[in-house]
Formats: C-alpha cells, structure tokens, sequence
C-alpha cells in the first residue's frame, strides 16, 4: 500500500470514527436526559474531549507514518506527551473550577474511547473481508 492509499485510508476511518462518535454521544446522551439530566453537560464534554483526543492521536499516527523512522520517533515521543497534558489540563479545569462534576466527564470520556475502538475494530474487520 502507498503512501497515498494509506492516507485516504486513514483518512476515511478518522472521519468514520468521527461520525460514529458524535453520533454515540448524541443517543447515549438522549438516554442519559430520561434519568437525569444535570449529568448530560458533564457526560457530553467527556465524551467530546476523548472524541477529540482520539482524533488527535490518529493525525499524529497518521503524520509519523509516513515519516522517516528517525524522525517519526522524535515527533510522537514529543506529541504524544503534548496531547495527553493538553487532554490532563482540560480535565483539571473542568473540575477545579467547578463546571463540571468529575465522574459524568469521566464515563462520557472512557466510552468516547470504548467507541472508538469498537468502531475501528468493525471496521478493520469490514475491510480484510472486502481485501
């Protein structure tokens, strides 16, 4: 596979995982308001946040690919400490200022990641069969 081929595909599974996201967070955070729907803010905000930092994590492995080994190496060691502080402050915020309660943004967060790995694992498995 080329460096092109491999782009357009990476490409088409972000947005994929993009849309399956918002889409998650939508329907689970309808589901959520039925109960209680103080939570939604927080639960929707955590699900955003992990929704981007999935979407950051695949630009960066999508950039270092197509990288020489050498310098794929120095720029994910420096950006994937970058994103995870960036992702650590916005939590911080969040709950020291008081805007929103630590454990819906956490659950809203783990399942943004729990999607988007079972939608990355569908469609992996979706593409051996069309290989």
């Amino acid at each position: 596979m080329n460096s092109q081929e491999l782009e357009a595909l990476s490409k088409r599974v972000s947005s994929r995982v993009a849309l399956v996201n918002a889409c998650a967070c939508a329907a689970i955070a309808g589901l959520i308001a039925f109960f209680d729907s103080s939570i939604v803010p927080g639960f929707a905000a955590g699900f955003a946040t992990g929704a981007l930092n999935i979407h950051w994590l695949l630009k960066i492995a999508r950039r270092s690919v197509t990288m020489s080994p050498e310098k794929a190496g120095r720029f994910v060691t420096l950006a994937y400490p970058v994103r995870f502080a960036l992702v650590a402050a916005l939590f911080a915020l969040f709950i020291v200022k008081g805007l929103i309660s630590p454990w819906p943004l956490v659950a809203g967060f783990a399942l943004s990641i729990a999607t988007a790995v079972c939608t990355m694992i569908y469609f992996a498995r979706e593409e051996s069969f069309n290989a």
